[in-house]
This record gives C-alpha cells, sequence and structure tokens, in this order.
C-alpha cells in the first residue's frame, strides 16, 4: 500500500470518527432519554414525600399547640376533670356555697385562689399505694379562680344539684409562651424546608408569565 492509499484511509478513520452513523446517534439519545426518565420520577418521588413528611409535622405541631393551649369548657351538676398546671374558673349559681376539692394520687400540692380562705396545702388521706392528697373548700356564690402548683395530675371534684360551669386553661402562662415560640420554629423549619427542596418552583412559574411591554411607538 502506497503513501497515498494510507493517508486516504486515515483521512476516512477520522471522519468516521468525528462524524459517526446518524442512526447511531439517534438511538444512543433515545437510550439516554429512556435512562433519564426513571431517574427523574424517583427522584419527584422522594421529593413529593418530602414535602408530605414536612406537612405531616406542620399539621401534628399545630395539633399538639391547640390540644395543649385552647381553653376547656364544663358544665353539671356532678364534675371531674383535670386542672392541669393553668388557672382554673369555677362558677357556682347557686345562692349559698357548695362543697368541692381538689384531689390526685400523686403526692401534695397547693390551691392558689383570688378568693379569701380558699388558698392551702392538700392533705394527705389513706397510706401506702392508695393514699390520696385531699384539698377541701366550699365553693361561695359567683365566680372562683383557682391555680394550682407544687402538683400534678390534680383534678376538681364537685357532687352538687346546682349547674356548676368551669373553665380550663391547661397550661400556664409561661408554659403558653414556651409553647407557641417551639410550634412556630418548626412549622417556619419545615416551610424553609419544603421551599428549599422543591428548589423554588412557584417562583419558577412566577418567571415563566410573560410581562406585557408597553408600545413605546405609539402616540399618547
Amino acid at each position: 500500500m502506497n503513501l497515498g492509499h494510507r493517508q486516504a484511509r486515515f483521512s476516512c478513520l477520522l471522519l468516521t470518527k468525528r462524524n459517526p452513523r446518524p442512526h447511531l446517534l439517534n438511538t444512543w439519545r433515545r437510550y439516554s432519554i429512556r435512562m433519564s426518565k426513571p431517574r427523574d420520577g424517583v427522584n419527584r418521588m422522594k421529593i413529593n414525600l418530602k414535602v408530605l413528611v414536612a406537612l405531616v409535622l406542620i399539621v401534628a405541631v399545630g395539633y399538639w399547640a391547640a390540644n395543649s393551649l385552647l381553653p376547656r369548657s364544663y358544665s353539671g351538676s356532678a364534675l371531674d376533670f383535670g386542672v392541669g398546671s393553668g388557672t382554673v374558673t369555677v362558677t357556682n349559681p347557686s345562692t349559698g356555697p357548695i362543697p368541692a376539692q381538689f384531689i390526685t394520687g400523686s403526692g401534695s400540692f397547693r390551691v392558689a385562689s383570688t378568693v379569701e380562705g380558699l388558698s392551702g396545702n392538700s392533705t394527705r388521706q389513706g397510706s401506702g399505694s392508695t393514699a390520696t392528697y385531699v384539698f377541701d373548700l366550699e365553693l361561695p356564690p359567683g365566680e372562683s379562680e383557682f391555680t394550682v402548683t407544687r402538683g400534678r395530675s390534680v383534678n376538681f371534684v364537685a357532687d352538687t344539684e346546682a349547674n356548676l360551669e368551669a373553665t380550663v386553661q391547661p397550661v400556664s402562662a409561661s408554659t403558653a409562651r414556651t409553647t407557641l415560640i417551639v410550634t412556630a420554629v418548626v412549622v417556619l423549619g419545615a416551610l424553609f424546608y419544603i421551599v428549599r427542596i422543591t428548589k423554588h418552583r412557584w417562583i419558577n412559574l412566577l418567571r415563566r408569565r410573560e410581562t406585557p411591554v408597553p408600545d413605546l411607538t405609539q402616540a399618547s
């Protein structure tokens, strides 16, 4: 093979490498697109799952905060409800005092009241595992406000013919403030996480809208 034939063969090889057959290129492109679609689907599924988890967290924290902070109301002639660590307001519609008590089996406690003579410490009744701690009182006519301190799992109990009304704020003011702060931090963090993993898609959708350009050539 002479020098001219070798140069021609080399040139053909270069052209073949630089310009492969079109049908091979098309086949490779179709294969690449087909392989990339499943990966895109898996990535979208992962993103949707993460968004769902963040939304569930927001709902759970919101429910916990509402259940902790919202006041609870009770009414009837036989009341027995937990008072928590907040404020209890009881309304006695009768004209005379009504016997009532705060009771628990979880240790001693103290009751503070805005009504004079209704504050004091609990007393122990019984012994061993059946011991209870009780604070007896005479509920005066009208509205009375109580706060239980240094105790847990305390119930207000009253059994009378009068139809009593009670409102319970489950937690104290400091606990309510802490609950609100924790809820705000968790909700804002979850929203920021959602925006971050979705890569601001809602902003991109807004950018895709065409903004009308005024025609400055028309006479005003």
